[in-house]
């Protein structure tokens, strides 16, 4: 059965524009910090939905790892009294009906049975979205979790960025006479100058890199050169903030923000679109979207 969005899902859609509503007040109010604390919570769940991003902003943006109940309890720890579930919304998956195998034929005299075709494994199919409730582990008591962070080595950074551009057929070209610019693109070609140093390749490698995907990105309205610009930024700032990076200082004064919630809002959705496709190329054990 499709899930409904009535109910409790309808109240996760009003939170999820109450959010970019709020945000953009933030702005208005000099407040820029609250848009930085987005960002962050984009880094930290860079493999759940922009949906959800902003479902988890709203409730908790001080989150770092969720679970649901049940989970926390398979990993050992208990969510305190009294605490309040984060609203977020889970695929629902069913599996398609599929028709039982034949028979075998009854074998002629002298001859053998042919053999009983075996049964096909159930085909998964995703019905709807539903409204679940999750824990951030700041919430929970109980045993300690093993880190299963892996350290980012700045060293292998570029060539990885390299491998992903090249897998999207982008070409990478290597040109001295783009001095003083550490990196340049143009339709799908991005230069770097050459002998350049990992801390400084990869954040001039990464805002090209970015800065051509979101041209690849079909948009509900008009983008303005300016505006491209901040959301080339404010992607490669996640990526940075996800590999705990210092190059995050290169694109922090990001703003998204000109005086339209709803651009604000489209313009959030390819930023986490643009730097979850990144993170998932060069660091794909991070994290996971909550299953229930």
């Amino acid at each position: 059965m499709l899930v409904s969005r009535e109910g409790r899902n309808h109240d996760g859609w009003a939170l999820g524009r109450a959010s970019v509503n709020n945000l953009a007040q933030s702005i208005e109010s000099g407040r820029n910090e609250v848009f930085q604390d987005y960002l962050g919570v984009m880094a930290r769940f860079s493999t759940y939905s922009a949906r959800n991003v902003l479902l988890i902003a709203a409730q908790r943006p001080t989150a770092t790892h969720l679970e649901g109940l049940r989970s926390w309890n398979e990993l050992g720890r208990f969510v305190r009294p009294g605490e309040k579930g984060i609203f977020i919304f889970a695929p629902a998956v069913g599996f398609k009906d599929t028709p039982k195998p034949e028979e075998p034929k009854k074998s002629a005299k002298g001859k053998k049975a042919e053999t009983a075709k075996q049964p096909t494994q159930p085909e998964s199919q995703l019905l709807g979205f539903r409204g679940v409730y999750v824990f951030d582990i700041a919430q929970t008591g109980g045993e300690e979790l093993p880190d299963t962070h892996t350290p980012v080595t700045l060293a292998e950074m570029p060539d990885k960025l390299i491998a992903f551009a090249q897998s999207r057929q982008m070409t990478i070209q290597y040109a001295d006479w783009i001095a003083p610019h550490k990196a340049s693109s143009y339709r799908g070609i991005i230069r770097l100058l050459p002998n350049l140093q990992p801390a400084e390749a990869f954040p001039a490698l990464l805002r090209e890199l970015a800065g051509q995907m979101l041209y690849g990105i079909a948009r509900r309205t008009f983008v303005t050169r300016a505006l491209h610009e901040q959301e080339t930024k404010a992607a490669a700032f996640v990526v940075c903030e996800a590999l705990q990076l210092e190059a995050k200082s290169d694109f922090a004064d990001c703003r998204l923000y000109h005086g339209d919630a709803r651009l604000l809002a489209e313009s959030l959705h390819v930023v986490h679109r643009t730097a979850s496709a990144i993170l998932g190329a060069i660091r794909p054990e991070g994290g996971r979207e909550v299953q229930q």
